[in-house]
């Protein structure tokens, strides 16, 4: 309960601030729960890529990893690097969402805003980018990574779009790192 609320507080904070930008007019602003801004679309392809890596983080933050695990292929690259150190791993959706389920319970909120979503076409190929701020929160300690989300996207035999890799590059850390290692912590209490 504790958590559902803090996170729908941060979900409703963070709308006032988006509808405080002016957008240019050729650039669209969705209205969307999690204050996503996207980039101007030229088709639906690209509206598609969008909205699919658009809806990962959000589903994470709902705890709902069903919808997440659904954006990606059966075997991605996943690099966060810049973030934990050591190699980029090849893993299957299920995996990604066990690592993330370790730790993302953990917290007693998340939010993880995108902006400035952007995806390039080319035939069944695509490649999307956007700028991410992921809050974390227990209590009021906050744990804020900041950087871009890189994905590169395959369009399978049925059509549909999925994530084959997905890098973040971390460019800013506000907060307490320390966080990461009590939500894990906190994660695994929650299992038993």
């Amino acid at each position: 309960m504790f958590r559902s609320t803090l996170l729908a507080a941060a979900l409703v904070l963070a709308l006032p601030l988006a509808s405080h930008a002016t957008p240019k007019k050729d650039q669209n602003v969705t209205p969307a729960s999690h204050a996503i801004q996207l980039a101007p679309a030229g088709n639906p392809e690209s509206s598609r890529v969008i909205q699919l890596v658009s809806s990962i983080p959000l589903a994470v933050d709902l705890a709902n990893y069903e919808l997440a695990e659904a954006a990606f292929a059966p075997s991605i690259v996943v690099d966060y690097t810049s973030l934990w150190g050591g190699t980029p791993n090849t893993m299957t959706p299920a995996e990604l969402m066990t690592g993330w389920r370790s730790i993302v319970p953990g917290f007693d909120a998340t939010f993880h805003e995108l902006t400035n979503v952007k995806a390039t076409i080319t035939g069944n190929s695509a490649i999307a980018t956007a700028h991410v701020d992921g809050r974390h929160w227990i209590g009021d300690r906050l744990w804020r990574p900041i950087g871009t989300y890189n994905w590169d996207l395959t369009k399978n035999v049925q059509g549909r779009w999925q994530v084959t890799r997905m890098v973040f590059t971390m460019t800013q850390e506000l907060g307490d790192r320390a966080l990461a290692s009590e939500a894990t912590q906190r994660a695994s209490a929650l299992k038993r």
